[in-house]
């Protein structure tokens, strides 16, 4: 590519803080400020697999989730790396953390790798495209596999038995005067 065509630091730098407005958004709630990096005929593609097609069905999505399923997680995001495909078309792979509400630190089952298609409109870069898939160890995915092959019954002790083991203790009786 021509010296004059090639992306510059700053075009790399553009790219690389798209997912981290988009995890500040995120922690504030803001679907819209989530939203806002898309271009109007985006594609998103949600870890679970639901895909979302422009930027305002992206902002509506993340309305609904913040009100409910993730409201006071925590979202950490890293550029891993940039690949420039040319001038005004880039390729980011990042990866994103969620810490679940009332939690410290991330937890490992909400680990996802996003891979962004990101271009250049004028002078700002927007993003075309994001995958975001949850990232899954072999063992785990393993452990699933089984899960998944246990007759109902099987699946209902495991079920019963996670959910006996994650249930707070309960409080020791206190004595009596």
């Amino acid at each position: 590519m021509p010296a004059h065509l090639a992306p510059t630091a700053a075009d790399e730098a553009a790219v690389r803080a798209i997912p981290l407005r988009m995890a500040d958004a995120w922690n504030r709630g803001d679907a819209d400020a989530f939203a806002a990096p898309f271009t109007e005929n985006a594609d998103f593609v949600a870890f679970e697999g639901t895909h979302l097609e422009g930027r305002a069905a992206i902002a509506a999505f993340h309305t609904r989730i913040f009100a409910e399923e993730v409201r006071g997680t925590r979202l950490e995001a890293e550029a891993k790396f940039v690949r420039f495909l040319g001038p005004e078309m880039a390729v980011l792979h990042a990866t994103a953390r969620v810490a679940l509400a009332g939690q410290d630190r991330p937890s490992p089952s909400r680990d996802s790798m996003q891979l962004f298609v990101a271009r250049k409109l004028g002078t700002e870069w927007r993003v075309e495209a994001v995958m975001n898939a949850r990232r899954l160890s072999l063992d785990r995915q393993l452990f699933l596999d089984a899960l998944d092959a246990l007759p109902p019954a099987g699946r209902k002790q495991v079920e019963d038995l996670v959910a006996a083991l994650t249930r707070p203790a309960a409080s020791p009786a206190r004595p009596r005067p």
